[in-house]
């Protein structure tokens, strides 16, 4: 194994449990990875792909289509602010790496099998050991450096994708089954301890996606009962769990008082924030307000009546839903180019779902779980404004696209443990 390959096993292994442990840890190592990837390309192997196909292709565009919007809107009203290009940015940074990726060897890349296990575990140990409580009484759990939100839906994602990672490469040995399972629920217990219901509308859509593409080819009772077996289980967590059933009621508490005027509740100061945002957009449609231009308006919004004071501060944060912030930012071309990260990708991923590998099959699988997790969680949360979030997103997805490609022109054998 070369120098090379060894530092891509290196990452591909513990990129998800470093990223959770130290502050600066996922840009750090996302930069490192694309200067790897800088370094790789030039010296191509023979018999490994190098041509993309044209879903290959309209990926990498995908990626560069954040910071070509943020940077037409931002130069269109005249202020560039370039610190709003960062984030943006590492879409387009990654695409080195996924080229460098593909042309790896399948015993390389296969490091990454026990990626999502450990990020999970590293998670658990960070609620235990190294927590810190953001909240003021209802003890709601996140590390030193992400909030209950952020860290709770990272949790749950690398949880998730630890328990779908079975038999990802190989038949698993008992040891790494055991350490998969025990990764799923670390990360469902570290959810749940960060109290962070928005990433829970994640796992509905999560089970729907496993269950359309295993219920493919199986018999008509299977599709009626394995769903009624899933709602049956939600209810019995909710009947069970005092800290699900307290958050979720709360919503239905907010929602309440939202309609009686209080409006400056959790859910109601997102539901201002939505409202306004909206109506900026209208107002802005191509190019939006431009960079911090939601925030900007906050003040103006609130002198209007548009939103109360509270939620005024709150929106001079973030919008709470990550596409309404790029369209409210950049317009329907900020829109449009954040759809892309989510939907090219997907495709991507959808299209190799067909593949004769197991293992593109599996990795596919994986990625397609990923993006909708994210998706889900930005319906409630700007997961992109910070630079952690949106470098361990852009990372693992070109990880698990490069894996998908170059291992979907046949099974692989590679076996790292």
């Amino acid at each position: 194994m070369t120098a090379g390959d060894s530092a891509s096993a290196f990452l591909l292994l513990t990129y998800p449990a470093l990223a959770m442990l130290f502050d600066g840890a996922a840009s750090a190592l996302m930069i490192a990875a694309v200067l790897l990837g800088l370094a790789a390309l030039p010296t191509g192997r023979a018999g490994h792909p190098v041509r993309l196909d044209g879903l290959g292709r309209a990926f990498c565009i995908a990626l560069a289509a954040p910071l070509a919007a943020v940077a037409l809107s931002t130069l269109a009203h005249g202020h560039p602010v370039f610190p709003v290009w960062d984030s943006p940015s590492r879409f387009l940074l990654v695409i080195p790496v996924f080229l460098a990726l593909r042309r790896r060897p399948e015993r390389n890349l296969a490091w990454a099998d026990l990626a999502f296990p450990a990020g999970a575990l590293a998670t658990l140990f960070i609620a235990i050991f190294l927590s810190h409580d953001w909240s003021a009484g209802d003890h709601r759990l996140g590390s030193k450096f992400l909030n209950p939100i952020h860290f709770g839906d990272l949790a749950l994602a690398f949880g998730v994708l630890s328990a779908a990672a079975l038999n990802w490469w190989r038949k698993d040995k008992p040891w790494v089954v055991a350490l998969k399972i025990a990764g799923l629920f670390a990360g469902l217990a570290t959810s749940l301890l960060s109290g962070s219901r928005g990433g829970w509308l994640a796992l509905p859509c999560v089970l729907a996606v496993i269950l359309w593409e295993r219920g493919r080819g199986k018999s008509l009772r299977w599709k009626v009962l394995m769903p009624l077996a899933i709602v049956a289980l939600f209810g019995i967590v909710y009947g069970a769990s005092s800290t699900v059933r307290e958050r979720i009621d709360v919503v239905a508490s907010n929602l309440t008082q939202y309609e009686h005027g209080h409006e400056d509740t959790s859910v109601g100061v997102r539901l201002q924030l939505y409202k306004v945002a909206v109506e900026l957009i209208a107002q802005h449609p191509v190019l939006g307000l431009g960079g911090h231009g939601f925030r900007d308006a906050m003040n103006s919004m609130a002198q209007q009546g548009r939103l109360t004071p509270a939620a005024a501060q709150l929106g001079k944060g973030e919008v709470h839903n990550q596409l309404l912030a790029y369209a409210a930012d950049y317009g329907i071309v900020g829109g449009l180019a954040l759809l892309a990260i989510y939907a090219v990708p997907a495709l991507f991923f959808a299209r190799r779902l067909r593949s004769a590998s197991a293992v593109a099959h599996n990795t596919a699988m994986l990625g397609l779980l990923f993006i909708v997790m994210f998706f889900v969680f930005g319906l409630t949360v700007e997961t992109f404004d910070l630079k952690g979030t949106v470098s361990i997103y852009v990372l693992i997805v070109a990880a698990l696209a490069a894996i998908a490609d170059r291992t979907d022109n046949g099974a692989s054998n590679a076996s790292p443990v």
